[in-house]
């Protein structure tokens, strides 16, 4: 069936109907109904694939495409509304919004949001309203209609050959929305105080305030929508029946959540719900918090264990929150990111922390602001769990959320292009060798490869893999880049070397042909002690 300009937009259910013929068609689909109905020269010229995908004059100069366009495309074509609607829900007569949203295919996550989506702009110069219902934001957000593509410009497509994915209404779970409350609260008081500078993105929970165009906007992180996706879209779960306005769906969560009740986040935050949950144990020993936390036979199968493992740190520290697993929804839909920090008894760090594994080529197309080390590391809010060492156990000392201080954002992107810069100019490999010059072998006979990405500490304690593969970059304070995995892969043909034992999903291809084994972002330990070091002074 061919598209059509052709709905009731006064009909919830026929701009369903609408949005889901969609499916099986591609960006390009939408223009040619353009083009061979109604022809109109401004929106043919705004929306000509050169202006989306980008190009190149006959002198090299290269111009940058614009991809949001795709979505104007599809509200101003298809839908047949015009774009210059920020105050009210795009298909204001029902109250929907159409938002237009790109999915992408990662490695080893599947289909995933690829962006954060924009609500509209934050005026630093605008009074917003005192009361979250009265906002033109709460009108776009709750109710709206996602109709999602699918970015695949990693497998040589043009903006014009993505296709269309799904579509579906979303109304905004009411628990959420409370949590969402809560978001425009901070995001209003720093616009009506003046602080506009005093906004980030971290500490925002689902609503957050974004950079665009050298402004802010109101968004929904791309964590949140996630959430969305996999446990509604994708799995073909309604949040929304046009068919039955009033009813109200169950949540469908694949996490236990630490707030069950929305009057709750009405009365406090969830910072401060968060922070009541640790309080009890504080100054408590682990073993004396299990003891507190589980049944009588259970503790006691736990206590017969002759070493607490790592997890078990974790698992302590979810437990205090009354999670049972290692996952909370509130943490997933947020990007908070839960660590507990184990601190010796001379107030020192061991361990640095990890951050996703990565592969070359996704992380060379990145840019920054979409960067994987962006979300992971900037705009994220941290929860560091924190346990010290006290000679026979390990004591409680509390938690606390940390967010990125703005001044060490440079820091963390000048790491990240030194990486990529090493990357694209050519990762140098050495074998690795005793002071006798005789090479260093592993258990299973194979060389210990050294490379020329940046020291994970300081180059002038004159470390011997920097001696032999001195890189070309400094080191950097906060993060440094190595595998997390043991199971390594080598397949070096620059050099002649190969590592091929364990399977192949263990390296990553770098720019030359060269497989290396997949590395990792860490924070050095170092760095998060100096941000937690004031918990230790009585």
């Amino acid at each position: 069936m061919p598209l059509s300009y052709n709905y009731d937009k006064h009909d919830r259910r026929d701009i369903l109907r609408h949005a889901k013929a969609l499916e099986g068609y591609v960006v390009g689909d939408v223009y040619e109904l353009e083009l061979n109905g109604k022809q109109r020269d401004n929106i043919l010229q705004y929306y000509a694939e050169k202006c989306i995908q980008g190009w190149t004059d006959a002198d090299g100069t290269a111009h940058r495409g614009d991809k949001g366009r795709i979505g104007f495309l599809v509200q101003e074509v298809y839908f047949d509304e015009p774009r210059d609607n920020e105050a009210q829900a795009d298909l204001g007569d029902v109250g929907v919004e159409l938002k237009v949203s790109p999915l992408i295919y990662k490695t080893r996550a599947g289909l995933k949001v690829k962006e954060r989506l924009v609500l509209g702009m934050i005026n630093r110069n605008e009074h917003l309203p005192k009361n979250f219902c009265d906002s033109h934001i709460y009108e776009k957000c709750k109710l709206m209609m996602l109709v999602y593509y699918i970015d695949e410009t990693n497998q040589g497509r043009t903006p014009f050959q993505f296709p269309f994915h799904k579509s579906a209404y979303v109304k905004i779970p009411e628990i959420d929305m409370a949590m969402i409350e809560q978001d425009y609260r901070y995001i209003r008081d720093c616009v009506n105080e003046g602080r506009y500078e005093d906004l980030h993105e971290s500490e925002a929970h689902y609503l957050s305030p974004c950079t665009k165009n050298g402004s802010r906007a109101f968004s929904f992180k791309p964590s949140y929508m996630n959430q969305l996706f996999s446990e509604y879209i994708d799995a073909n779960n309604l949040l929304y029946d046009p068919d039955n306005d009033e009813e109200t769906f169950d949540i469908i969560r694949q996490y236990d959540a630490i707030v069950s009740n929305a009057d709750e986040l009405r009365e406090n935050t969830f910072e401060e719900i968060v922070q009541k949950r640790f309080e009890p144990y504080i100054g408590m020993t682990i073993t004396e918090i299990r003891q507190a936390l589980m049944e009588p036979d259970d503790f006691e199968q736990w206590s017969a264990k002759r070493t607490i493992d790592k997890a078990e740190f974790a698992r302590t520290t979810f437990a205090m929150l009354g999670i049972t697993s290692e996952h909370a929804e509130e943490f997933v839909r947020s990007n908070t990111y839960v660590k507990t920090l184990r601190v010796n008894s001379n107030l020192t760090m061991n361990e640095d922390i990890s951050f996703s594994a990565f592969d070359f080529s996704e992380l060379m197309e990145e840019n920054w602001e979409e960067s994987t080390v962006y979300a992971e590391m900037v705009d994220r809010k941290f929860l560091w769990s924190v346990f010290k060492d006290n000679g026979e156990d390990f004591v409680f000392y509390g938690a606390r959320f940390w967010r990125l201080p703005e001044q060490d954002v440079s820091v963390i992107k000048e790491g990240w292009n030194d990486i990529r810069d090493i990357i694209k100019n050519g990762v140098v490999f050495v074998k690795d060798q005793k002071e006798d010059g005789s090479y260093i072998l592993t258990k299973r006979g194979k060389h210990r490869m050294l490379n020329n990405f940046p020291d994970t500490r300081n180059t002038n304690s004159g470390r011997k893999e920097y001696k032999l593969c001195p890189s070309l970059k400094p080191y950097n304070k906060i993060i440094s880049i190595r595998p997390h995995a043991s199971l390594v892969y080598y397949d070096l043909k620059t050099i002649g070397y190969e590592d091929t034992e364990n399977p192949r999903s263990n390296g990553s291809e770098l720019p030359n042909g060269d497989i290396m084994t997949k590395q990792c972002f860490w924070f050095n330990s170092e760095y998060i002690l100096e941000q937690i070091q004031d918990m230790f002074v009585d």
